[in-house]
């Protein structure tokens, strides 16, 4: 048998792209047009050395500094990427918005080195519902049909309402960048009129995570957690519970995934607002997978699927649900310079389908019902950490049920904060 020429291992990226970019070495569209494939591939390595080959024959590209920066960022080479961001800024042909772009990167990363890191959000304002408790057209007992459920008349109010997250993470120092996270989550709302409806909750997940297969998967780590949520509706305690789960990170491309699975257990109680509560105890089991990524420069793509499995005291409240939704963040100059608006148009869809007929609204008839939701997100930087918030929703449920069909439109709006 013949002799037979071998091919040299080479980058992910397009193999045409990458002979092109060998052929011309000074052709700074080649290389650029090769980074760009080799970053989408995933293989950040061969991007960043093309990029850094511009730079060896033109060193003044702020554009490219920027880019190396974002490309270490993605690896967790902070330092390398701080060095880059830095000389960015001081290019004398970079943009006001690349200098803010710049800075937002070094501020995360001074927060990334450290050992103990916290960051979070906060929001408050008022919200108009065109049926606030998210009633159904006829009045009934209390059932699983709505995320909060209600014995009344759906009619239009406001409230005022704050919500506010907080990240910790504790940073062990290893080459796997194991960490420790923990999460809180809290909400509160008044209305103004509807008050059986008015809400509050916490939740809190803590776990460590830990990086693996990290040779195979860029970026891969995995977390398993526990968490915990309490629940306040119409000023008296409503829902206790509690569980665990286990949550995956992984690179594909540029694309980020987090796959997870979570089994709670869920304990309510009955008021004279909720008589029936205690029906919906029971054990709720979530598979999910959020995935995020970009589509062109400033635009963006966040999608969640999610299935829950709910087995719950009173047979007729159990369900399957099936739910998907993504967004479109996408960022748009500042009228007045600085950091870039944020419009993120919204869909979702979601399934409910119930196990058995409910007795106390139609004995002969198992719920099945369909969600559909649309809604509008703008975040308005103002100065420094803080904006303003402005969201418009449309949401649907139609029921097979005679009465339980819902639909609501509301608006929010209030100051935003960022830490």
């Amino acid at each position: 048998m013949g002799a037979r020429a071998q091919t040299a291992p080479g980058p992910i990226g397009e193999p045409a792209l990458f002979q092109d970019m060998l052929r011309r070495p000074t052709d700074l569209d080649a290389t650029l047009r090769f980074a760009a494939s080799a970053a989408q591939a995933g293989d950040v390595e061969a991007s960043i050395g093309a990029l850094e080959r511009i730079l060896f024959f033109n060193p003044n590209l702020s554009s490219v500094r920027f880019e190396l920066g974002m490309l270490y960022f993605r690896l967790g080479s902070y330092e390398m990427a701080r060095g880059y961001f830095q000389a960015a800024q001081a290019a004398s042909d970079a943009s006001p918005a690349m200098r803010q772009r710049a800075q937002d990167f070094l501020d995360t990363i001074d927060k990334k080195l450290q050992p103990d890191q916290i960051s979070g959000f906060a929001q408050t304002g008022f919200r108009y519902q065109s049926n606030a408790s998210l009633g159904p057209n006829q009045q009934s007992l209390i059932g699983a049909t709505r995320p909060v459920n209600s014995q009344f008349f759906g009619r239009p109010d406001w409230n005022w309402f704050g919500i506010f997250g907080v990240n910790y993470v504790h940073d062990f120092g290893n080459q796997n960048g194991d960490v420790l996270e923990a999460n809180l989550l809290g909400y509160d709302s008044q209305q103004f009129n509807a008050t059986a409806v008015d809400a509050r909750f916490l939740d809190l997940r803590v776990g460590p995570r830990f990086g693996i297969l990290q040779d195979a998967l860029r970026g891969a780590s995995v977390k398993p957690y526990v968490v915990g949520t309490g629940m306040m509706l119409g000023d008296a305690p409503y829902l206790a519970s509690g569980g665990g789960g286990v949550t995956m990170h992984l690179n594909w491309g540029e694309a980020g995934f987090d796959p997870f699975v979570e089994v709670r257990q869920s304990g309510y109680h009955s008021s004279n607002l909720y008589p029936l509560a205690y029906g919906l105890d029971g054990t709720l089991t979530s598979v999910g997978l959020p995935a995020a990524g970009p589509i062109v420069e400033g635009v963006q793509w966040r999608a969640r699927f999610v299935y829950n499995h709910s087995d719950d005291a009173f047979a007729w409240y159990s369900f399957d649900r099936y739910a998907f939704d993504i967004a479109f963040p996408i960022a748009e100059p500042s009228p007045w310079g600085g950091r870039a608006w944020t419009l993120t148009p919204s869909f979702g869809v979601g399934r409910w389908l119930y196990r058995q007929p409910d007795p106390t609204t139609n004995p002969f008839i198992t719920e099945h019902d369909l969600e559909w939701r649309a809604g509008l997100g703008l975040d308005i930087p103002i100065k420094d950490r803080f904006g303003l918030g402005l969201q418009v929703q449309y949401r649907t449920l139609n029921s097979n049920i005679l009465g339980n069909s819902v639909r609501d439109f509301s608006i929010t709006m209030g100051p935003t904060v960022a830490f």
